[in-house]
């Protein structure tokens, strides 16, 4: 997979270099000069530029990029500017870090794919949460075990859920099915409003843009998905 991160301060270079160590491939980008020569030999590619400048941004190949990450720490002017241009850029996924209850409501209303909060994510915990594409969001019980919502796969569409095989493996269980609208922010931007069902039956018919809620391997998770 191909990553851009927008950032490199704790958070920001601890996923990139986690992510370069399993394979993928990553441009991080900041602003420090310092923080580029640290981390160039760690992270496939780095480059030191201005992403509040839509010139700057043009000359990544974003097209080719399945995750886009903002990860700006303190700069709230500069993470919400460098945020507004990704998503007017229409980027495939765009994940954004909130540090405070202000900065949340901003990002959720540009309408961010997924937010990063730094008190519930860690960067390697993202690391490993963004090589499952289709994965929104999880949260690690032990090792190997985790709560994990999952987008429903382009292949599951339409789909009863006892097709899919996620109901007969015995590492996990489906716990919930989440409805997913569309709907404008109060500055015209789509966000996503979801919608629980905590008895969704094997018959339940997968519909696109859903998600699953499971819990069990993650692993065995990865299977299923490879099929």
């Amino acid at each position: 997979m191909k990553f851009f991160v927008v950032g490199l301060g704790n958070f920001g270079a601890t996923l990139s270099v986690k992510l370069t160590a399993m394979g993928h491939e990553v441009i991080g980008a900041d602003v420090d000069m310092n923080k580029i020569d640290s981390l160039k030999n760690r992270i496939t590619h780095t480059v030191c530029m201005d992403c509040t400048d839509i010139h700057n941004l043009n000359t990544i190949p974003l097209r080719e990029m399945d995750i886009v990450v903002v990860a700006i720490g303190e700069d709230f002017a500069a993470s919400v500017l460098v945020t507004a241009i990704l998503k007017q850029m229409k980027v495939k996924k765009l994940l954004g870090r909130a540090f405070n209850d202000l900065h949340r409501t901003v990002m959720e209303a540009l309408g961010v794919d997924e937010l990063l909060l730094p008190e519930q994510d860690s960067a390697e915990k993202v690391a490993k949460r963004l090589t499952i594409p289709e994965l929104v969001n999880s949260y690690e019980i032990c090792e190997e075990s985790a709560m994990m919502e999952l987008r429903i796969p382009q292949r599951f569409y339409y789909k009863k859920l006892s097709e899919t095989g996620l109901t007969r493996s015995p590492g996990l269980k489906v716990v919930a099915y989440v409805h997913v609208e569309n709907e404008k922010s109060i500055v015209g931007y789509t966000r996503k409003v979801k919608k629980l069902e905590l008895e969704a039956g094997i018959d339940r018919e997968l519909q696109p843009g859903d998600h699953l809620i499971l819990l069990g391997n993650v692993k065995e998770l990865r299977k299923i998905l490879a099929k």
